[in-house]
């Protein structure tokens, strides 16, 4: 009897060794993200934040990798211990950059980011605003870690929506 394994597509394929390099490793090691599980074209990331008073110690995001890396990523928050969308309340807000970019009014399905594939369409200033924001079919799955890392790791952030006095969803 032949044991016929499942064949892996040429984007997860490309996928998994851009997780195995020493550019992603030197983020796990670094404490500054995480896999949880891939189920192709779908992977799981938790992504650290500071410690904020009313924030959570990660964050976790649902990647949705169809065409990698040719197309860029886009991803949506999500709670991981009940499997679905994070609830909007619980996104993260700050004063300015955090609260645009996680921004469930804009989209509740992706973040508002230069590399997402669903924010970059009819941006067209991005591309000079942010130059290195965007996302490059050449590079791999950490320019879009270090933004979110970034951010969330940033004075900016303040935490979860819901748990700040006054701000709203």
């Amino acid at each position: 009897m032949t044991t016929v394994l499942p064949t892996m597509s040429p984007d997860e394929r490309v996928f998994r060794a851009h997780i195995a390099s020493g550019t992603f490793q030197r983020g796990v090691v670094g404490g500054r993200w995480r896999i949880l599980s891939i189920e192709w074209p779908h992977a799981l990331i938790a992504v650290a934040a500071a410690t904020r008073k009313n924030g959570f110690p990660e964050l976790f995001l649902r990647f949705d990798l169809t065409n990698y890396p040719g197309a860029a990523p886009t991803a949506t928050l999500w709670d991981a211990e009940r499997n679905r969308p994070l609830d909007p309340v619980l996104w993260p807000t700050g004063p300015s950059r955090v609260d645009k970019a996680f921004n469930p009014s804009w989209n509740p399905q992706a973040l508002y980011l230069p590399c997402d594939r669903l924010a970059l369409p009819g941006h067209d200033a991005w591309r000079t605003q942010h130059p290195s924001m965007i996302w490059s079919p050449t590079g791999d799955i950490t320019q879009y870690l270090r933004i979110v890392h970034d951010l969330l790791n940033s004075s900016d952030y303040q935490g979860a929506r819901s748990l700040i006095p006054g701000a709203g969803a």
